[in-house]
C-alpha cells in the first residue's frame, strides 16, 4: 500500500467533525475494526469526501463527507454515525505518511486524551529529515491516593472538551461516565463511593457547559432533555451522598468530602443560569455531612459572614440564605431558620421548607409546626398558585388528621379558596365532615351533577339532610334559567330530593317545601307543566 502525504484540510475537518457528532462507544468500535483489519479500502475523492468498503457480517460501503458528516452514508441497517465510517477514517490516517502511530493518535484525541488542536503543531514538516514518531503519550490517572482536587484536575484535562459533542444530546456523556468509574472498581468502598461522586460532578459540569452553546429559541426543548438524561445520574449521586458516614470519615476521606462539597458550592452560589439544581445538590451535601459537628459549626459559621452586606453581586445571597437557613433548622433553632428564609426567593426556595414544617409534624413539636405554617400561609396567600398552594393544603390536611381541634388548618385551607377547593373537598369527604363539604360545593356553585356520582351515594345514604341544600340551591338555579329544558332538569333534581327527605323520614318538610316551590312559580306555565309530567304534583 502506498503511502501518501496528508491532506491537512480533509483531516482537519473530518477530526473537527467527528469531534463534534460521533459517540464515543462509536468510536472505539470503528478503532477495534480498523484494528482488526476489516477496512478493505479507504480513499480520497473530490470534494472532502472519502469512500471506503469494511467488512463486517456483509462487505458496506462507505461515504465520509467532511464537510457535513450528515451527509455522510453507509450500506449497513445502522442509522446514523456507525462504526464502519469510524473504521474507514482511522484506515485513512494509517494510509498516510506516519502510518498507524497518526491513526491512533487522532484516535486518542478523539477520545478527549489530548487536544486535537496539536495536530499540525506536532506534525514533522516535510521539508525536515524524517525522524521517529514517538508513540503517544496518555496521561495516567493520579490513582487512588490522589486527592480530589488531583482528579478533577486530570479530568478536566484529559476529557474537559467532551461537551462539545454534546449539542443536542448528553449521550456522549454516558460512556465518559461510565469509564470515569471504572477507574475505581477496585478502590475501597468508602473511597470509590467520593470518587463515583467527583466522576458525577464533572460530567454534570460538562452538560452545564454543552447548554451553553444551544441558541436561546431551542434552548428550552434542549433543557428538558438534558435533565431527563441525566436524572439518574443524580439521584445515583444522592444514593452516593446518603451513604456517607461523616462519624467514621479519616482525614483523607473528609478532605475529599470538603473538596466535593466546594466544588458544589461554587455552582449553587452564582446568579448565572444553570441546567441543574445545584443548590439541592449542596443541600443533601450539607444535611449528611453536618452529623459532624465540627465540620457543621465550620461550614456554618463561614456560609454567614458569607452573606454578609459586603458579599458580591455574583452572589446567588437568596442561595446562601436557604443554606444557612437548612442549617439552623438542622441544628433545632427554627426562628433563626424561619428568619433566613424569609430573606429568600419563596419560588425557589419553598420546596425545601415545606419537609421542614412536615418533619416538625412527625416529631409532634406543635408549637414550632404552628411557626412553620404561620410563616408558610403568609406567602402562599400572597401569590397564590398551584404550585405553592397544593404542597401547602396537603400540609394543612396532614396537620388537621393530627390535631383536628386546632381549627387553624380549615382556616388557612378555606382562606386559599378556590386554589384549595379539590384538596378541601376531598380531605371533608374522606373526614366524613358532610356539612361541610356541602357547604363546599354551594359556595363555589357546584351542582350535584358536577360531583362525582360515589360521593352523591356516600352521603345519601350516611347523611341525607348534608345533601338537601345542595340540591335546593340547584333546583332554583334551573328554575332561574326560564327555559324548558332548565324546568326539566330542575324535576329530575326534585325527584332525588325528594328521596332525600323520604331517607331522612321527614315526609312532612318534604310536601312544605313542594308546596312553596310551586306556589313562588305559579306563574311559570311550562315549569308547572314539567312538574305535572314528572309526578311531582298531581
Amino acid at each position: 500500500m502506498s503511502v501518501m502525504h496528508l491532506n491537512e484540510k480533509l483531516h482537519a475537518l473530518m477530526e473537527q467533525q467527528l469531534n463534534v457528532h460521533v459517540e464515543t462507544t462509536i468510536m472505539k468500535r470503528g478503532w477495534q475494526y480498523y484494528m482488526e483489519g476489516k477496512v478493505n479500502s479507504a480513499n480520497e475523492g473530490s470534494q472532502d469526501h472519502l469512500y471506503g468498503v469494511v467488512k463486517g457480517s456483509d462487505l458496506y460501503a462507505v461515504i465520509l463527507d467532511a464537510g457535513n458528516l450528515r451527509y455522510s452514508s453507509c450500506t449497513c441497517p445502522y442509522s446514523g454515525f456507525c462504526k464502519h465510517m469510524a473504521a474507514v477514517y482511522f484506515q485513512y490516517c494509517s494510509q498516510q505518511e506516519g502510518g498507524h502511530t497518526l491513526a491512533e493518535r487522532s484516535y486518542f484525541r478523539l477520545l478527549g486524551l489530548s487536544s486535537a488542536s496539536n495536530f499540525v503543531k506536532n506534525k514533522p514538516s516535510v521539508q525536515e529529515a524524517p525522524q521517529p514518531e514517538a508513540a503517544p503519550v496518555i496521561q495516567r490517572d493520579p490513582g487512588e491516593s490522589a486527592t480530589a482536587l488531583e482528579w478533577f484536575a486530570w479530568m478536566e484535562a484529559t476529557h474537559g472538551e467532551t461537551w462539545r459533542k454534546c449539542r443536542h444530546s448528553l449521550h456522549a456523556l454516558q460512556p465518559l461516565l461510565s469509564s470515569l468509574k471504572g477507574l475505581s472498581k477496585d478502590w475501597e468502598k468508602r473511597m470509590q463511593r467520593l470518587h463515583w461522586s467527583t466522576a458525577i460532578i464533572f460530567v454534570l459540569e460538562q452538560a452545564e457547559r454543552a447548554i451553553n452553546t444551544v441558541d436561546s429559541f431551542s434552548r428550552y426543548y434542549h433543557e428538558m432533555s438534558f435533565i431527563r438524561m441525566a436524572e439518574p445520574w443524580i439521584e445515583h449521586l444522592y444514593t452516593l451522598v446518603s451513604e456517607l458516614a461523616p462519624a467514621e470519615m479519616e482525614p483523607r476521606e473528609e478532605a475529599w468530602a470538603d473538596a466535593l462539597i466546594a466544588h458544589v458550592k461554587l455552582w449553587a452560589s452564582s446568579t448565572e443560569r444553570q441546567l441543574f439544581d445545584w443548590e439541592y445538590m449542596y443541600l443533601a451535601f450539607c444535611e449528611k455531612l453536618a452529623e459532624n459537628r465540627s465540620w457543621f459549626e465550620g461550614e456554618l459559621s463561614a456560609m454567614v459572614e458569607q452573606s454578609g452586606e459586603e458579599a458580591p453581586e455574583s452572589v446567588n445571597k437568596a442561595f446562601l440564605h436557604t443554606a444557612i437557613g437548612i442549617m439552623y433548622f438542622l441544628d433545632r433553632q427554627d426562628k433563626e431558620a424561619i428568619e433566613h428564609f424569609s430573606l429568600t426567593e419563596f419560588e425557589r426556595s419553598q420546596k425545601v421548607m415545606y419537609p421542614c414544617a412536615a418533619q416538625r409534624m412527625e416529631e409532634g413539636r406543635w408549637e414550632l409546626v404552628a411557626e412553620w405554617m404561620s410563616f408558610l400561609f403568609e406567602r402562599v396567600n400572597k401569590g397564590k398558585n398551584g404550585r405553592s398552594v397544593g404542597p401547602f393544603v396537603t400540609l394543612c390536611r396532614r396537620a388537621d388528621l393530627d390535631r383536628p381541634d386546632m381549627p387553624v388548618w380549615s382556616e388557612y385551607m378555606t382562606q386559599l379558596l378556590p386554589h384549595s377547593y379539590s384538596e378541601l373537598s376531598d380531605h371533608w369527604l374522606d373526614q366524613k365532615r358532610y356539612e361541610e363539604w356541602a357547604d363546599l360545593q354551594m359556595l363555589v356553585g357546584s351542582r350535584p351533577e358536577d360531583v362525582g356520582a360515589h360521593a352523591l351515594r356516600e352521603i345519601a345514604k350516611l347523611a341525607p339532610r348534608a345533601l338537601m341544600p345542595l340540591y335546593h340551591q340547584s333546583v332554583e338555579a334551573s328554575i332561574q334559567t326560564r327555559n324548558r329544558q332548565g324546568y326539566r332538569v330542575a324535576v329530575k333534581q326534585l325527584k332525588k330530593l325528594e328521596k332525600l327527605y323520604k331517607a331522612d323520614k321527614d315526609a312532612v318538610r318534604w310536601e312544605q317545601y313542594i308546596g312553596g316551590l310551586v306556589h313562588k312559580h305559579q306563574r311559570l306555565r311550562a315549569f308547572q307543566e314539567e312538574l305535572w309530567k314528572g309526578k311531582i304534583v298531581t
